[in-house]
């Protein structure tokens, strides 16, 4: 793919068997941005800053009654710009928006969004997203080694050829 920050979609759908369709019309979405059906959830990428994209996240999470993970990757995604992601969940039969949110890979494989400062802990996993208020990790340093390795992931993907 040449937009790079629809390259790094695959990080996330690689939590993925089941396929994803393209989300295509009136969504309002980034170009490049699935459905996951078997999930119940929209992934998309976009090197835009907030608000960009925001208020359309919270709109398809509350027209579609899915979770949306929308991730913000910069033009250079890793290397100069870290990627960030906010996530539009259904809570209290409202769309609400959780920002700020990096991935991060467990050593035990797992993949979650993790906040910056404070915040919920989400995992990435077949059956879609899942807010956990207990962390993924124990000391501080986990948590960086888990940052790290997602981020030295994006930068693999960016370095692909042929994709």
């Amino acid at each position: 793919m040449l937009d790079l920050s629809v390259r790094v979609l695959q990080l996330p759908l690689g939590q993925f068997a089941a396929p994803a369709e393209m989300l295509t019309g009136g969504d309002g979405l980034p170009a490049g941005a699935v459905f996951l059906p078997a999930a119940n959830l929209a992934l998309a990428s976009t090197p835009c800053a907030l608000p960009m994209f925001e208020k359309v996240a919270l709109d398809v999470c509350e027209r579609r009654r899915c979770d949306v993970l929308l991730q913000r990757t910069g033009l250079y995604p890793e290397t100069l710009d870290t990627v960030t992601v906010e996530v539009a969940l259904i809570m209290d039969q409202m769309a609400a928006l959780v920002p700020g949110l990096v991935y991060m890979r467990h050593r035990n494989g797992s993949l979650w969004l993790v906040p910056q400062q404070v915040g919920p802990y989400i995992e990435v996993s077949e059956n879609g997203l899942a807010i956990s208020s207990t962390p993924p990790f124990v000391t501080w340093d986990e948590r960086t080694d888990g940052v790290c390795r997602a981020a030295a992931e994006i930068v693999r993907l960016m370095h692909r050829r042929g994709h």
